[in-house]
């Protein structure tokens, strides 16, 4: 987040950035990866940017929570699923492109 944050600083875009709580550490501390003030947050805002997350199978996650949400019947829920599925994202567009020459290139001609 902080590398895709100093490129669109470079491009002087009019922007503010809200932090948004998401993610593992909610699940742990709160039984909710997802929090409803951060749907509340993103309903507000124009665009949003989601780095990587963690997340984990169902048994682990109910070993992590913090002990009084133990034993509640809590589920976890991947929150990159939940916010395709509450705000209709459904795609997940990664666009790329080979530079001439670059060994990394997984294959020439690629610009998408």
């Amino acid at each position: 987040m902080e590398a895709a944050k100093i490129c669109l600083d470079a491009l002087k875009l009019d922007a503010e950035y809200i932090h948004g709580d998401i993610g593992w550490e909610f699940w742990c501390k709160e039984g909710d990866a997802f929090p409803a003030r951060t749907v509340d947050l993103l309903k507000r805002c124009n665009a949003a940017m989601f780095g990587a997350i963690t997340s984990k199978p169902a048994k682990s996650a109910e070993a992590e929570l913090v002990p009084e949400l133990r034993g509640r019947g809590l589920l976890y829920r991947s929150p990159i699923v939940r916010m395709r599925q509450q705000f209709d994202l459904y795609i997940c567009l990664r666009p790329c492109k080979a530079y001439p020459g670059n060994p990394l290139n997984y294959r020439e001609g690629i610009d998408s």
